[in-house]
């Protein structure tokens, strides 16, 4: 992955919203790739899935409500196949 300087580790759900919104702007906007951009979002997913996720099968709503619905729709599609880990 390149070193675009993603948080890997984010702290807070508004720490994760942001990256994620400029991940999938980066993506958009050509600067990583879709692989790049499904590491990381995978990465999000398995260390951070309290803050990203409600339940298993649905986005946190303060996610929801942040990211925007085609950024949103942009997410579902890189997680698809994804299996939320439950530790």
């Amino acid at each position: 992955m390149k070193n675009i300087g993603y948080i890997k580790y984010p702290t807070t759900t508004k720490v994760l919203i942001d990256e994620l919104i400029r991940a999938c702007d980066d993506y958009i906007s050509r600067k990583i790739s879709e692989d790049e951009l499904k590491q990381i979002i995978w990465k999000w997913a398995d260390c951070f899935g309290d803050k990203l996720f409600k339940g298993t099968t649905e986005f946190n709503p303060t996610v929801q409500q942040r990211v925007g619905s085609k950024r949103l729709n942009l997410v579902t599609n890189i997680l698809a196949g994804y299996q939320y880990k439950f530790i």
